[in-house]
C-alpha cells in the first residue's frame, strides 16, 4: 500500500496521507474493533493535521482484510459522510471466503480458527452465527457508509 501512495503522491503531491497502523498485528479480533480502532486513527489524523473545516475530500484505499476494515469504521465516520470521495478495494474478500472448491483453503481456514481462536477468520467463513442472516459480514453489508462516496470500485482478481 505504501508503493500504492507513493505513486498517488507523485501525481497529487498536496495530498495528505494517512497509511494506517492502528490494526498491525491486531488482525485475529473482531472485524468490528479493528473498524473502530481505525476510525479513531483517521479522526485523530484529521483533527492533528487538518485545521478547521480544511478537509477537502476523505478517500480509502484498503487491500484484503483492509477493506473489509475500512468499511467496519464508516459508521464511525458519518461526520464526514460529505466529504467522502473515493473507496476503492483490491482483492476484498466482501462475500467472505465462505464459497471456494479448495479442500486446502477449508483445512487451513479449519486449522487457523482453531489454533489461533481466530475471530476474524470465523466472521470472513461466516461461522459466526447460525443464521447467515446473523452474521458479522451480512450485517455489514446493510450498514451505512458506502452509500456516501461518489466513487466506488471494488477490484479483484477473480
Amino acid at each position: 500500500m505504501r508503493l500504492l501512495k507513493n505513486n498517488i503522491s507523485l501525481v497529487y503531491p498536496e495530498t495528505l496521507y494517512l497509511c494506517a497502523s492502528s490494526n498491525e498485528d491486531m488482525t485475529d479480533g473482531e472485524i468490528a474493533d479493528m473498524g473502530l480502532r481505525l476510525a479513531g486513527e483517521v479522526i485523530n489524523y484529521i483533527q492533528e493535521w487538518i485545521p478547521g473545516n480544511g478537509l477537502g475530500r476523505l478517500s480509502f484505499i484498503g487491500h484484503s482484510l483492509g477493506g473489509l476494515i475500512i468499511r467496519a469504521s464508516l459508521p464511525y465516520l458519518e461526520d464526514y459522510a460529505s466529504k467522502m470521495h473515493l473507496f476503492m478495494t483490491l482483492s476484498t474478500p466482501h462475500l467472505g471466503y465462505m464459497y471456494h472448491n479448495s479442500k486446502i483453503v477449508d483445512a487451513g481456514m479449519w486449522f487457523l480458527k482453531k489454533w489461533k481462536g481466530s475471530k476474524c477468520l470465523t466472521e470472513l467463513s461466516m461461522t459466526d452465527a447460525p443464521k447467515l442472516e446473523d452474521t458479522y459480514l451480512y450485517k455489514l453489508s446493510k450498514s451505512k457508509g458506502l452509500n456516501w462516496f461518489k466513487h466506488v470500485a471494488l477490484l479483484s482478481s477473480f
